[in-house]
């Protein structure tokens, strides 16, 4: 029985080692020919719809946006702004390399041999905090950071927007629960969403654009029930009367994130090898009884053959 074992696994070995070397090598040979991207333009040959996206975003006008310009020339074109709002700010020479937020800004260093290796990309909100501060130091003190939700989980960074167009919507991705009751209350007769209390206007931000123009602490703040309550006195109540193991269920979660993200991981050839082995493995041991007859007539008639001369 211990021989017929040991046989069944040559034969799955046999399988085995062609098989995960034949899709290992395929793996890393279907990546395209070695390409450096030195430029937005460079990136656009591959990245045509990245590309657009950022165009059409506030990093790809993050110079030429005339509310950045109003301010700036009120300011009297203070160099430091550029550190944030162009790529390759030097700040000895005040000299930048491109008046925008490039690819390269956040995708760097470039790999020698890129596409065959994908560009780093540092997805943390600290990284996103080294210019947008005021936003970044908002959200140190709120409930995404503690369930470590961050910039890119609500933002696209190349549109520079919302994943969806309704941010209700987006926050009913994690927090759905909370999302139907609120459905049948009051404030959702009134027409109010979950933005207009949790994402309140930063005092003395205008427009859509600028720095910090909402507060990303999510706190709903005293001034923001005083324009519609300033005349009504409350009752101590719960403000959210689920219970603790629905609060739990509706709290963020890396795997419910993931069905916002549209940025996939990289995939590593050593894994289809790994499973490639093992399939050559198990078809090799399920084989391995025809291929012990098959080898024993053939050895068989090999001795009659030498008998018989």
């Amino acid at each position: 029985m211990t021989k017929r074992w040991i046989r069944m696994l040559c034969f799955g070995v046999l399988f085995a080692v062609p098989m995960a070397v034949t899709v290992f090598i395929f793996s890393c040979s279907s990546a395209q020919a070695q390409f450096t991207a030195t430029s937005t333009e460079d990136c656009q040959i591959c990245h045509a719809g990245f590309q657009e996206a950022w165009e059409e975003g506030a990093h790809g006008h993050s110079v030429s946006d005339p509310v950045f310009q109003e301010a700036w020339l009120e300011q009297g074109q203070p160099a430091m702004c550029m550190g944030c709002h162009t790529t390759g700010y030097d700040p000895d020479s005040a000299t930048w390399d491109e008046d925008k937020i490039s690819c390269v800004a956040c995708h760097s260093p470039i790999p020698d041999d890129h596409p065959a290796e994908p560009m780093p990309a540092d997805r943390s909100a600290n990284f996103c905090g080294t210019c947008h501060t005021e936003t970044y130091f908002e959200w140190q003190v709120s409930g995404h950071r503690k369930a470590n939700l961050t910039c890119i989980g609500c933002h696209d960074p190349h549109e520079t927007s919302l994943k969806s167009n309704d941010a209700s919507m987006l926050c009913a991705t994690c927090h759905r629960d909370r999302a139907s009751n609120f459905a049948h209350s009051a404030h959702s007769s009134e027409g109010l969403t979950c933005a207009d209390c949790h994402i309140s206007p930063v005092e003395g931000a205008s427009g859509e654009k600028g720095h910090a123009v909402r507060d990303h602490s999510f706190n709903v703040q005293l001034s923001t029930c005083n324009a519609c309550h300033a005349y009504q006195m409350h009752d101590p109540v719960q403000v959210h009367p689920e219970a603790e193991s629905a609060q739990a269920e509706v709290g963020v979660t890396s795997t419910e994130m993931a069905l916002i993200s549209d940025d996939p991981g990289n995939v590593n050839p050593l894994g289809f090898a790994t499973l490639a082995g093992l399939v050559g493995m198990a078809a090799g041991m399920i084989l391995s009884p025809w291929l012990e007859r098959w080898y024993q007539r053939f050895n068989g008639r090999k001795e009659r053959g030498e008998d018989d001369a």
